[in-house]
């Protein structure tokens, strides 16, 4: 698409929204506005971290719930949507804290801020907000998102469903590239184009250029490089990364069946190790019994055959990486979440 033709479907967009449609913009200063709150502590609708100390029934501090659009509904009022403002303290309210609420598991934590998070994307929706506005309140999210998405993964369907996850971790990035454009139409969502565009100060960040050459990498079939660049991310990099790396470890244990795959050749088990990220040769070893790659007797090498290869078996589950703990264990959750650090270190953006 042209750059001139970009700039009427932008235009046009904008005269549809504003030439055709009424927003209604928030009065409202409370996390949960007035009407809500009483129809929800009339009918018991209070969430655990809604509970003042957790005692049963009696409200603490409310929030506002998702609720679905319906046909029929009639359009909310200004003192039924918060202003601006009081979305910004909300989200950090949320991402504060609630998520550093000890008292139940992660998976509680997670579903309570999810949906509160979603009415907060409902109601920039509903006061068409613009780009900027849109941004600082879907950027947070996102980091959310990514961070629940790796904190979760080993937990069963019944806690979490990661693709419901996924699928608004998506949904969320999509909209924020969006606003992006709106920004700059000069601009196409191609990940790859995008990053060959991109400001100065962006494309000089170490953490830029790492990320970069980690998905160069894996688009040329370097699995290697890939590996290595995975372990040099920060934090919450690190940790969405991490969930590809079962399917990484597949690709290599796959192509080491097909080049080492003779009875004279063997690769000692301690390079695997660390060349998948493993933090012991007793997940190799797993690995092995898995995918039916035979390891020796001394269990110091491994003999890779592209027969005997489980080519049927499906890729591992994801799961907790030591490396990638390690890392966590180290930053304060808010700060990251709520991209503070943006705001003292351009290098901390991530």
């Amino acid at each position: 698409m042209t750059l001139g033709k970009i700039v009427f479907w932008v235009f046009l967009k904008k005269l549809l929204i504003f030439g055709m449609t009424n927003y209604v913009k928030g009065t409202c200063e409370l996390f949960c506005p007035e009407m809500e709150a009483k129809l929800r502590i009339k009918e018991r609708l209070l969430h655990y971290y809604e509970l003042k100390n957790g005692e049963k029934n009696v409200p603490g501090q409310l929030v506002k719930s998702f609720a679905r659009s319906a046909a029929g509904i009639k359009a909310p009022r200004a003192k039924d949507l918060r202003t601006e403002h009081c979305l910004q303290k909300t989200v950090e309210y949320l991402l504060k804290d609630i998520i550093l609420d000890k008292r139940r598991p992660f998976y509680s934590v997670y579903d309570f801020i999810f949906d509160r998070l979603r009415a907060v994307r409902q109601e920039v929706v509903m006061q068409n907000y613009d780009e900027r506005q849109t941004l600082r309140l879907l950027e947070p999210m996102v980091m959310f998102l990514a961070y629940s998405r790796y904190r979760l993964c080993e937990e069963p369907l019944d806690n979490f469903d990661s693709k419901i996850c996924n699928q608004h971790l998506q949904e969320c990035l999509k909209r924020v590239l969006c606003c992006y454009d709106d920004i700059d139409v000069n601009k196409t969502l191609d990940a790859l184009n995008r990053a060959l565009s991109l400001p100065k100060e962006v494309s000089k960040s170490e953490i830029f250029n790492l990320a970069h050459q980690i998905a160069m990498n894996f688009w040329h079939g370097n699995i290697y490089r890939v590996f290595v660049g995975i372990k040099r991310l920060p934090h919450i990099l690190s940790a969405i990364a991490a969930l590809k790396l079962q399917t990484l470890r597949r690709k290599i244990y796959l192509a080491f069946s097909y080049a080492y795959s003779s009875k004279q050749l063997v690769v000692p088990a301690d390079f695997i190790c660390k060349l998948l990220l493993h933090e012991n040769l007793a997940d190799v070893f797993a690995d092995c019994k898995y995918y039916n790659i035979e390891v020796n007797v001394d269990k110091l090498s491994l003999r890779f055959s592209k027969t005997d290869f489980n080519s049927a078996a499906t890729v591992l589950k994801e799961k907790h990486e030591i490396f990638v703990d390690k890392k966590m264990e180290k930053i304060y959750l808010p700060e990251i979440l709520l991209l503070k650090r943006l705001k003292l270190e351009n290098k901390d953006i991530f």
